[in-house]
Order: structure tokens, then sequence, then C-alpha cells
């Protein structure tokens, strides 16, 4: 039994027609395929963005948790606000 994919799935006169092409139409079919994935993308429905948080609401669980003191707990917002930002925006590593 064949397992159902997601993805293109190549069938037999297809792979034969592949074989046989040479290094142009090779290129076209691929650049066809993408094409067509390319535009299955833009038609499919958008993503729910990811969800965020307040670095003010993570200091506070931060602070809360066993073993944290001030001196950790300061050092843990630096480095998060470093890798945020001040906005809270995330910089492009």
């Amino acid at each position: 039994m064949a397992k159902k994919t997601r993805g293109y799935t190549t069938t037999r006169d297809v792979y034969k027609a592949v074989k046989k092409y040479d290094h142009r139409d090779f290129d076209e079919f691929c650049t066809r395929i993408y094409t067509n994935g390319y535009k299955d993308g833009q038609m499919a429905p958008k993503a729910e963005p990811e969800a965020s948080a307040d670095v003010e609401a993570v200091m506070k669980a931060i602070k809360d948790v066993k073993g944290v003191g001030p001196a950790l707990a300061e050092k843990i917002k630096k480095a998060i606000l470093e890798t945020l930002g001040e906005g809270g925006e995330k910089k492009d590593v």
C-alpha cells in the first residue's frame, strides 16, 4: 500500500519522461514545480502570529523561581533585552 504524502508525488510516467530530459528541459520542469508550489503557498491561509510575552511578566515569573535572586534575575533581564532589543522586537541574529 502506498504512503500518502502532502507534497509532490511522481508518477511512473513522469519519472520516465524526466529521465529523458536534457539540461534545459529538466530546468524548466523544476521551475514549474517550484512555481506551482510557490503559488500554492501564497494561496494557503496565513499562520497565526507567534505569541509574545511582556518582558516584565517573564521577569516576574523568573523571580518566583527558587534560587533566582535579584542579581541573577538582573543578568537574565539584561540578556533578554539584548536578545529582543529594547522595544521587545527580536533582533536578527
